[in-house]
């Protein structure tokens, strides 16, 4: 594999005895774009369980949810952030409705019959259809398989209340025991 020289990304260092140095030009390190919308009705499904703090903030960054829907057993706002208080802090600066799904609705285990989406889903399509706020849409996972089902019962579920221009995509760390990627 050759590598291309590019003039203008060059490095060059002055070395101590006035000796001029050009280095070979650095390898772009591997970034995933982000896309080049997020409009108010893009749904990101984002596998939490693999990726860390600063992916997750840089998530936010690029994305800008309006509203975060969190469908976790047990929600540890601290794996992707600092912590809970610092979580909450930032999601009312991005101005982000919060929302906490099994929580709300009772559901304490991956086990139960409730914490499939095709009971929880209809709670998500009151939620929304009954606010004002619009998207850009996060939905938060911390289980490879209810992400999965999830991804295959939300958009029919969502699309009338997002309209019919929704887009969903799947974020995940691509180096995980998982093949999640943006679509």
């Amino acid at each position: 594999m050759t590598e291309r020289s590019h003039p203008h990304l060059r490095l060059i260092v002055v070395k101590p005895d006035s000796e001029k140095t050009i280095s070979k030009p650095r390898a772009p390190r591997g970034k995933q774009l982000s896309f080049p919308y997020p409009d108010t009705s893009t749904v990101f499904f984002v596998y939490v369980a693999s990726i860390g703090r600063e992916e997750f903030a840089r998530i936010l960054a690029d994305y800008v949810p309006r509203w975060i829907i969190d469908v976790r057993a047990v929600p540890r706002l601290d794996t992707i952030t600092a912590s809970r208080h610092s979580a909450f802090t930032l999601f009312e600066r991005m101005k982000a409705s919060y929302v906490d799904l099994f929580g709300r609705l009772g559901i304490k285990s991956y086990g139960s019959v409730e914490s499939n989406p095709a009971y929880w889903s209809a709670a998500v399509f009151d939620l929304l259809k009954n606010s004002e706020q619009k998207g850009p849409y996060l939905f938060l996972f911390d289980n490879e398989q209810l992400l999965r089902t999830a991804d295959q019962i939300l958009p029919d579920v969502l699309q009338p209340v997002i309209g019919k221009t929704a887009r969903f995509a799947l974020i995940g760390h691509a180096n995980a025991d998982h093949s999640f990627t943006a679509d």
